[in-house]
């Protein structure tokens, strides 16, 4: 195919998307909607929504539907006072935990703030993603004294969207490699980390980074092993602010990151499937009633269908009170989870699952189910009658 042709093609898959998107509101593509979407990737309706960069959180606002994301107030404030603690005389502290942590001097290390002195928009994040990645690859090839790139923006395709990553420092020349740093302002008490999620949630986005940095490295034609496979989370000791550092290898987290990259479906292709029909346009018009923006998204989930997993969509995805809600109504087993739906083949609802479960005769499509459904039923009669019994007893 010609470079006219892609062009054209691209053109015409971007005109698509605006279409599907409609007014609903974007999102750019960062780490955690890239987590968030690696959840839920298998649903037709969430590939759809990430390929068109709506934003799942927001699409529902105003309905009852709404998801409840987002930081208080009080977590975004105690980021922002740490984040200015690390910055403070010219990065003192920060200087004291990599030095401290990473058995290198980094007191008199250069820290390029690239942060500061580029607009606020998708024309400075291209500038600092093109000052990162020469600056990664003139210093992994002639290391010299340690340097931070606070504020580093790596550039990477998604599944053919173009997105910029920000890691919150890189700090280069430790046994010659580069190591990602990120900083989050929850407390490790005692050496454990308060939040067991959060601690996951912060390395698979240091692994992710370091990931983009390896690929960015071969780009620049240097060797990738100059990005480390450890990295560091800075957070507070205790229950204050003042710093510590926590160096930990991600290497597995990288591999897995890297299976799911792969998985992220194309978005040419997914623009090019989309039926013409499909659009998002009447979800997020906060003009309509609830209950015709409800509607509006059911008929566009049926048209691209759904996956529905409790544990993912729950955690993940703004639209999964809508999907529960549709699924529930319907009595669909998937309601309760897909492992549920799939050991129920051939049931059309929960009606009929607790009408086999009493014993009803089964077709020849609910038989592989029916009988572990009526043996379960029976053991549920027998334990439910044994609270009566004893009552009897007791009288």
């Amino acid at each position: 195919m010609t470079s006219y042709q892609d062009q054209a093609r691209q053109t015409s898959s971007g005109t698509v998307l605006d279409r599907v998107r409609g007014r609903a509101p974007t999102t750019p593509a960062n780490v955690r909607r890239l987590a968030a979407f690696a959840n839920v990737h298998s649903c037709p309706t969430a590939a759809v929504a990430f390929a068109a960069r709506i934003d799942t959180n927001k699409v529902l606002t105003g309905t009852s539907m709404e998801m409840p994301y987002g930081q208080s107030p009080f977590a975004i404030g105690r980021g922002v006072a740490f984040e200015a603690l690390l910055r403070r005389h010219g990065h003192a502290e920060l200087r004291r935990v990599l030095t401290e942590g990473l058995g290198t001097d980094f007191s008199l290390a250069a820290i390029e703030n690239l942060r500061e002195g580029y607009q606020p928009n998708r024309a400075g994040l291209t500038m600092r993603a093109r000052v990162t990645s020469s600056r990664m690859a003139e210093i992994a090839q002639a290391p010299q004294d340690p340097v931070v790139l606070d504020g580093a923006v790596l550039r990477a395709d998604i599944g053919g969207i173009p997105g910029f990553f920000e890691a919150d420092e890189m700090a280069i020349g430790v046994d010659g490699q580069i190591i990602v740093g990120e900083n989050k302002s929850w407390p490790v008490v005692d050496g454990r980390p308060t939040d067991e999620d959060a601690l996951g949630s912060a390395l698979d986005q240091a692994a992710t980074y370091a990931l983009m940095g390896r690929r960015t490295l071969e780009h620049e034609g240097v060797d990738p092993a100059c990005m480390s496979e450890s990295v560091v989370l800075v957070t507070p000791r205790n229950t204050g602010l003042a710093p510590a550092l926590h160096r930990q290898d991600v290497s597995a987290r990288i591999r897995r990151i890297e299976r799911l990259l792969g998985a992220v479906p194309d978005v040419q292709e997914t623009a090019e499937s989309t039926p013409p029909s499909v659009t998002f346009d009447a979800v997020a018009d906060i003009g309509r009633s609830e209950n015709a923006r409800i509607d509006a998204f059911n008929q566009v989930t049926d048209e691209l269908g759904r996956v529905y997993e409790p544990a993912n969509c729950l955690t993940s995805c703004g639209f999964a009170w809508a999907c529960r809600q549709r699924l529930f109504a319907e009595g669909d087993p998937a309601v309760v989870g897909g492992s549920v739906a799939r050991a129920l083949p051939g049931i059309a609802g929960l009606r009929r699952v607790a009408e086999l479960g009493q014993g009803a005769p089964p077709s020849t499509a609910e038989e592989p189910a029916a009988v572990p459904l009526a043996r379960a039923g029976r053991l549920y009669d027998e334990m439910a009658a044994v609270p009566h019994i004893m009552r009897r007893r007791s009288a």
